[in-house]
């Protein structure tokens, strides 16, 4: 399943009103309680990055923005924005929570957060930036310190792997007939097919200037390609690989669909730090599958579509009665509202 189809879809779901909503006067690092998981001021602006939002409003519109930090009303504005941010927080973590808890997948919290703690640590200290250096570079991007940062990556992995475990927990348990597998195939047999490809040889070389030497050479017949390729020349990376040429997804693709086998290509860029000479040694035209050979693409396709229909069931189900179950108290030193109505 696409995973931003899979996103839209919870989005459907994630954030509509909660059951139990109260306001009490929490500490006040404490923004709100969800499910006795405490969410604190970091974390919660990790997501809203109010501080990003009012700078872009500071640059757009300096007289507009004075009246919103500067009146009551303009401030009930800034505070219903964070309102919205907290709702759609609290539905990912509630998602969060309904996967480790009611599913009992383990989405090993800690591990991921010292892991993203330890990378953006170790990214900070090898730019030899000062403190002060690295607070104006994260206030730039719209964070108050390095832990609304580090809580903005963690919360977004997690999120992302909570949905990832409930799709393949699905996946897993569904099962799926050999008469289902051949009336698939039967139905949509061009759904299933070889695409065009191509056999080439690649030597890679560090410059342009030696790339373009090498071809130079054997154009002119000092050597052949295979003689290059086979590390006679010199000890150049060399290999074979298959590619899909079936869409012209770039230049690259683009040259070796429009040539023909045995053809030297001229050098071109390969990545950021060199140069490719490819001789194509075989294409492959576009070609229907057996059924065998399309058996396990069709196993994953139909395994796919059941698992978008028990994931529907699921959220409408399961996680909506979890949501009925849940309470989330909410820090009334930052926010009023309408509890019955979960506002």
């Amino acid at each position: 399943m696409k995973k931003g189809l899979l996103l839209v879809f919870i989005l459907l779901f994630v954030f509509t009103s909660f059951a139990i909503v109260k306001y009490e006067d929490l500490e006040a690092k404490t923004i709100a309680i969800i499910n006795g998981e405490s969410i604190n001021y970091d974390y919660f602006q990790s997501q809203a990055k109010t501080l990003e939002v009012l700078r872009g409003i500071n640059k757009l519109n300096n007289v507009f923005y004075k009246i919103l930090v500067g009146t009551t009303e303009g401030n009930t504005v800034i505070q219903k924005y964070e309102k919205t941010k907290l709702d759609k927080l609290a539905g990912e973590i509630l998602f969060i929570q309904f996967t480790e808890k009611v599913k009992g997948l383990d989405l090993k919290r800690d591990e991921l957060y010292n892991s993203i703690k330890s990378q953006v640590e170790s990214i900070f200290n090898s730019s030899k930036l000062s403190e002060n250096d690295i607070l104006l570079y994260l206030i730039s991007k719209g964070f108050e310190n390095k832990e609304q940062y580090i809580y903005n990556i963690y919360h977004d992995k997690l999120y992302q792997r909570s949905v990832s475990a409930i799709y393949q927990y699905l996946i897993d348990n569904v099962t799926v007939s050999e008469n289902e597998i051949r009336d698939e195939y039967d139905k949509n047999k061009d759904k299933y097919f070889k695409p065009q490809a191509a056999d080439i040889k690649l030597v890679l070389l560090n410059s342009s200037d030696d790339a373009s030497l090498a071809y130079q050479k054997i154009i002119d017949g000092y050597y052949t390609f295979d003689d290059i390729y086979n590390n006679k020349i010199s000890s150049n990376e060399a290999t074979m690989m298959r590619v899909n040429i079936d869409n012209e997804q770039s230049d690259f693709l683009k040259t070796i669909r429009s040539s023909f086998p045995g053809a030297i290509l001229k050098p071109m860029k390969y990545n950021n730090d060199s140069y490719a000479l490819i001789k194509i040694e075989k294409k492959y035209p576009k070609t229907q599958m057996t059924f065998e050979e399309a058996k396990s693409e069709i196993i994953k396709n139909l395994k796919d579509e059941k698992a978008k229909k028990l994931f529907d069931e699921l959220v409408s189900s399961e996680f909506q009665q979890f949501k009925n179950n849940s309470e989330v108290i909410i820090n009334s030193k930052y926010f009023k509202g309408d509890e019955i109505n979960g506002n």
